[in-house]
């Protein structure tokens, strides 16, 4: 069933956005990990729409001075996502497989004995490649964070961090940089918090190994559809987003000081898919509150 509503889209369009950077944990989160392998799924049991992603994604350092790095990072991604409802009247067969990979150029310099100073570039490929890669399946993101990191440190009694910087997306749709702050405090022998943008929780250190979360969290893809949708035989569709804000229950197992695995338990919060002809909106398909999970290994710094 086809709904247009670009007035509704035009007047909360900067809100999600909002809320959907304050969410997505993508950015600096790469910067903790060397190496990652996840899978995703959304069964779709609530939802009009099965999801599933498999990831897989290394940061490769190169040293150049005493306190400076380089990172040269890949992250691909391969989704899946079927519409279950049959009364959509569009074709499926060519909006339902995509992959996804970004190219990441990272940079980190010790600035002081209390200050990180960090910046990422990543261009982005995200298409259902009908055919070779074209320019609309080019998307680019930078980040500059800075870091105060007092979390191991002997003389603080409640370790603390601090991530404050500024985050570019073209996903967002807003040309400019968007300002994010995160805040970590551990206030008793094995609880601690983050809170701010990009990322939200409250955690339980159980032991050394094990540890409990409750956390909120963004998910979603944006990407180009080649050859185009098309809605109802007279819209085509050059483009599909989806973005949700997830709230559940994380378990983290951690094998050693730089490896560790986790299951994610989540349910959606705020769902918005969109079918987009370049500037509109041209099919919101209805979504109810669903469940997701997660499970991944990585390697962290």
């Amino acid at each position: 069933m086809e709904r247009n509503f670009p007035i509704l889209a035009d007047s909360m369009r900067f809100l999600f956005v909002i809320i959907a950077f304050c969410c997505l944990n993508c950015a600096f989160g790469q910067y903790l990990d060397l190496a990652k392998v996840e899978y995703t799924y959304l069964p779709g049991d609530n939802a009009n729409f099965e999801y599933q992603r498999q990831r897989v994604l290394f940061n490769i350092p190169f040293k150049l001075k005493k306190n400076s790095y380089v990172f040269v990072g890949l992250d691909y991604s391969n989704i899946q996502f079927k519409f279950k409802e049959e009364e959509d009247s569009y074709d499926k067969s060519n909006a339902e497989n995509f992959k996804s990979l970004d190219l990441a150029l990272s940079y980190t310099i010790q600035l002081n004995k209390d200050w990180i100073f960090g910046a990422q570039l990543t261009p982005s490929f995200n298409s259902n490649l009908e055919g070779g890669l074209q320019r609309e399946d080019l998307l680019v993101s930078g980040l500059i964070v800075f870091v105060k990191d007092k979390k191991d440190s002997a003389n603080v009694g409640k370790p603390f961090r601090i991530i404050t910087g500024l985050f570019y997306n073209t996903n967002t749709r807003i040309p400019f940089p968007i300002p994010f702050i995160s805040y970590y405090r551990k206030f008793r022998p094995k609880w601690s918090y983050t809170i701010g943008a990009p990322y939200s929780n409250l955690q339980y250190h159980l032991s050394e190994k094990n540890r409990f979360k409750i956390y909120a969290e963004g998910d979603g893809f944006n990407t180009s559809l080649q050859n185009s949708v098309v809605i109802n035989d007279n819209i085509l569709a050059n483009r599909l987003r989806m973005f949700l804000i997830l709230a559940g229950f994380r378990y983290e197992y951690n094998f050693s000081e730089h490896i560790e695995s986790y299951v994610n338990i989540t349910r959606t919060v705020f769902s918005d898919v969109q079918l987009r002809d370049g500037k509109e909106n041209v099919f919101i398909p209805a979504i109810d509150d669903a469940m997701l999970y997660r499970v991944g290994i990585r390697c962290k710094i």
